[in-house]
């Protein structure tokens, strides 16, 4: 009768290393989160140091690890995780490793992210609803999509989302991004309360960009789309720094009063070097529910003046559609609750049209990540890259390193 293969600790780490943290998404022994194997006949006891204290993944870990190992060594019976927490030290390194640059990846020259900016120059117009619509369509065809809510003073991305829980947030320099409908967001509103306004001048606007462009860990998505702040001012002359090569694209409704809005907008992006990648008109009709005529209460032709005028695609028209409405203040896209409503219908064809004008950049031949490790006297060390600079501190209001989990 053949006997079971009992493996040995060098293959119980082999099968460890193909584990990848759910929120880093990189290996678990390369992050120097295995601290210790042990093996007692068909036991196998596993040292695992999280990155934070009271990791709200650490159950991922208690279940995963065994049925991993158990799987892979039918002969091991018992499967015991001992959870620890890393020291301020080793996270410093473990940051070091992954983010060993302060310039935003975006902003270097072989960025495989197109960045897409959602203006409107004025609220009221559906710029949040359309961003949220168009992130969550795109995410839906299997593209990979970040959403920032550079809106700081009128946040409203996570309650569209319906994102109530905190950012992780590793030793302040990088902030792990929660997740809804597959798209990575972050927004000022996951660090205030929602009914607390936000009392910040330009530089405090300029300093929280750069901590969501810079710190989050978008993993280079193939589209980052940002919800603008309406007027013209001082996040869109921040974001042409940060991220050049970043495209506007306008929103406005029918009617002139909007369109001429919408149009200052424009000109703003173009004076501080952005491209006009197109105009996307929301309310353009109301549909009979009972025979499906088309009204138009804010007139027509605004999209396509505005488009005409910066001789750029009318990417399409979103017709008024209250189902929208709704679903939006319960944290749900209609492209994702409500697929067959006119509404999400028409935001597909935008994404038709979207994803023909931006196609996805090819990606860069990856860098070579060098484990990370802790030297035998204690120190951490991360590499050649993995010194750890200062990061930059939110202000007040609890900025972008208000909570730690």
């Amino acid at each position: 009768m053949a006997t079971t293969h009992m493996p040995t600790e060098p293959e119980i780490r082999s099968v460890l290393a193909e584990i990848n943290d759910p929120e880093l998404h990189r290996s678990i022994v390369e992050l120097n989160m295995v601290r210790g194997i042990a093996l007692d006949g068909a036991t196998v006891t596993v040292d695992l140091a999280l990155t934070i204290q009271g990791c709200p993944l650490k159950s991922f870990f208690q279940e995963v690890l065994p049925a991993k190992l158990k799987d892979r060594f039918p002969g091991i019976t018992d499967v015991r995780i001992n959870l620890g927490a890393m020291t301020d030290e080793e996270r410093k390194a473990l940051v070091g490793g992954i983010k060993n640059t302060d310039v935003a990846p975006l902003a270097m020259p072989d960025s495989a992210t197109t960045v897409i900016a959602i203006g409107s120059g004025k609220g009221g117009v559906g710029k949040s609803t359309t961003t949220v619509n168009l992130a969550a369509a795109l995410a839906k065809r299997g593209h990979t999509v970040g959403l920032l809510d550079a809106d700081v003073w009128g946040f409203s991305i996570p309650r569209m989302l319906g994102v109530n829980e905190d950012p992780t947030v590793l030793d302040e320099r990088l902030i792990i991004p929660p997740v809804a409908y597959g798209v990575k967001m972050i927004s000022i509103g996951n660090f205030v309360p929602e009914g607390s306004p936000v009392v910040w001048r330009g530089p405090m606007l300029h300093k929280a960009l750069q901590q969501f462009l810079t710190d989050v860990h978008w993993e280079d998505p193939e589209y980052l789309i940002l919800d603008m702040p309406p007027g013209t001012g001082d996040i869109s002359i921040s974001l042409a720094q940060f991220a050049p090569g970043t495209r506007m694209i306008l929103v406005t409704t029918p009617q002139m009063a909007a369109e001429r809005v919408a149009e200052r907008a424009g000109h703003m992006a173009l004076k501080v070097n952005m491209q006009i990648g197109g105009v996307i008109e929301n309310m353009s009709y109301a549909l009979c529910p009972g025979c499906g005529e088309r009204t138009y209460p804010f007139g027509t032709g605004g999209g396509q003046a505005l488009a005409d005028l910066f001789e750029v695609p009318l990417l399409g028209q979103v017709p008024l559609d209250p189902p929208m409405r709704d679903f939006a203040d319960n944290g749900v896209p209609s492209v994702v609750g409500l697929p067959d409503s006119p509404s999400a219908q028409a935001f597909e064809a935008i994404v038709d049209t979207f994803v023909s004008q931006f196609p996805p950049k090819p990606k860069p031949r990856k860098r070579i990540s060098l484990p990370l490790f802790v030297n035998p006297g204690g120190g951490p060390s991360a590499g050649p890259n993995g010194g750890s600079k200062g990061g930059s501190n939110g202000g007040s209001n609890g900025g972008p390193n208000g909570h730690h989990h």
